[in-house]
């Protein structure tokens, strides 16, 4: 009888967020974060959020979806205030 081996497919990837900041009671906090698959696009939408933001940063993670293993952000642009991002 034979021995059936799984291959586990593992690729990587790279998402461009874009993470909208907000005063709440004087306090800075995240708002809003879109997820985008270029960085074009996120550059698009970095934008319509800064009109309407205290602060928008776009910022670069690569990672794998299956897995949930993620990298740490990499900031790539700001605008405004915001928080460090973890």
């Amino acid at each position: 009888m034979g021995v059936l081996k799984a291959e586990v497919v593992v690729f990587a990837v790279t998402r461009f967020c874009v993470q909208a900041f907000g005063r709440r009671g004087g306090t800075l906090m995240p708002t809003e974060v879109r997820e985008c698959y270029f960085e074009e696009d996120a550059r698009r939408e970095m934008k319509v959020l800064a009109r309407r933001s205290s602060g928008v940063a776009l910022y670069r993670v690569r990672g794998e979806p299956l897995s949930g293993l993620w990298g740490r952000p990499r900031l790539i642009a700001r605008q405004g205030e915001i928080l460090a991002l973890d």
